[in-house]
């Protein structure tokens, strides 16, 4: 694995890490974490992909952010990284607020990122987002989470989970995951799923936020290029690296429009 950084006129220094070769798929994390999030994947991604996983802008070692950002700004940062590695067109798998900005890719950036793969990404209506504020801002304005609270989000928290959980968590800052929050719940998802102009691809975690939208992901893309992972939840990267790497493997090599 190694690293690097690519200088964006809109965006800062943006922070990658790498490995393998050949067509490139680029990892995006879920908030509040970083490119790490992926460490345990990328040696398997690397056997069949040149794998790049960012640090979105604000978040792990890219700069930091000092106002609003919104889902097509983050998606703007994924091409500023293709223009800084002269990358032609990459597919991207993003996780969460990740999977937002691969909507966001799929709808206004096709001709450079296809397919994507939108991994555990809520779809909830303002009603829905309006009722979830106060967990979301409780969870998010305090960076250090205890064993118990990300074990409560994952199958297994070992010590080294945590410690890198706690440790992108205040790299971040809570200012900027709550922004990203506010990014999510301002982003007209639904609207945009129904404008892609290339591939997509869904991938739902059995135990996950995105289940109840699995309906809606169908519509969309289309029952053939959904995968439900058991056993998972809204990390999969986490949970199950090697199902992860496997589904989305598979996923990429079969998705249609």
């Amino acid at each position: 694995m190694k690293e690097g950084y690519v200088q964006s006129a809109r965006h800062g220094g943006i922070h990658y890490v790498e490995a393998g070769s050949g067509k490139p798929l680029v990892l995006l994390h879920s908030n509040g974490a970083s490119a790490l999030q992926y460490r345990f994947t990328l040696d398997e991604f690397a056997k069949t992909w040149r794998v790049i996983a960012m640090d979105m802008p604000g978040h792990g070692d890219s700069d930091p952010i000092t106002h609003h950002y919104s889902i097509e700004m983050y998606a703007e940062s994924v091409v500023d990284l293709l223009d800084g590695l002269k990358i032609e067109r990459a597919a991207v798998a993003g996780d969460s607020v990740g999977g937002s900005i691969c909507i966001a890719l799929a709808r206004d950036h096709a001709s450079r990122t296809q397919p994507v793969v939108i991994s555990e990404c809520p779809l909830r209506a303002e009603k829905d987002w309006l009722a979830t504020w106060p967990r979301i801002e409780a969870s998010y304005s305090d960076p250090t989470q205890s064993m118990d609270e990300v074990k409560a989000r994952l199958r297994e928290a070992t010590p080294d989970i945590l410690a890198r959980w706690n440790i992108d968590r205040r790299k971040a800052g809570a200012w900027a995951m709550i922004d990203v929050m506010r990014a999510m719940r301002e982003f007209d998802a639904i609207g945009a799923l129904k404008k892609f102009k290339g591939p997509a691809t869904v991938i739902i975690g059995a135990k996950g936020n995105a289940l109840s939208n699995r309906a809606a992901y169908e519509e969309a893309v289309g029952k053939s290029n959904i995968a439900v992972l058991e056993g998972c939840g809204h990390f999969p990267m986490l949970d199950d690296p090697a199902l992860f790497v496997r589904e989305v493997n598979r996923l990429l090599a079969g998705a249609t429009k």
